[in-house]
């Protein structure tokens, strides 16, 4: 009797997606599969999202995206995303405002305002900066995930139901 030995691939060699090998060479998170696009990380479940509030004449308000990318594309949004491998998420807060509204901040301002589990096992971390004015922002660009960023003055059903949650909370002066 002889055995049939198959090679087992490396972990995390290929995309989940698609099931295409990444090749030689490739690593670091997150990464890009060639073949079909999707981007994959390291730990995709907690997710870092900035809570920016502004001030300027008309208010108070809270920085917020129009999405140009799956899930939820053309919904309004807070900015936020995956957390990278290794990434603290006080950094992963200002990596995300700053990637999907072109605003810069200190990790070092960022402090947890509140953190919520999704029905589908995501760990969302909402990180609440400073107010600022609006004349500080720089202007609103779209970006390679956003049209760019517009301000939400009171709150509304956004894209993501732990968003409205989150934004409803600001309002109410819960995470002051």
């Amino acid at each position: 009797m002889s055995e049939t030995h198959t090679s087992v691939p490396a972990p995390d060699s290929h995309c989940s997606s698609c099931g295409t090998p990444y090749g030689e060479g490739v690593s670091g998170w997150p990464r890009t599969c060639a073949a079909c696009g999707t981007v994959a990380h390291r730990n995709p479940l907690p997710v870092a999202v900035a809570l920016q509030p502004v001030y300027d004449t008309k208010g108070t308000a809270l920085v917020v995206i129009t999405r140009t990318v799956a899930p939820a594309r053309g919904g309004t949004a807070l900015p936020g995303g995956y957390i990278d491998d290794r990434e603290d998420w006080r950094r992963a807060v200002v990596r995300e405002l700053k990637e999907e509204t072109g605003i810069d901040a200190a990790s070092r301002d960022v402090r947890l305002a509140d953190a919520m589990s999704s029905p589908d096992g995501h760990l969302l971390l909402f990180g609440l900066l400073p107010e600022r004015p609006v004349e500080s922002l720089p202007p609103s660009a779209a970006t390679s995930e956003t049209e760019g960023w517009h301000l939400l003055r009171r709150p509304r059903e956004l894209a993501f139901p732990l968003h409205t949650l989150a934004v409803r909370a600001w309002f109410e002066g819960r995470y002051i």
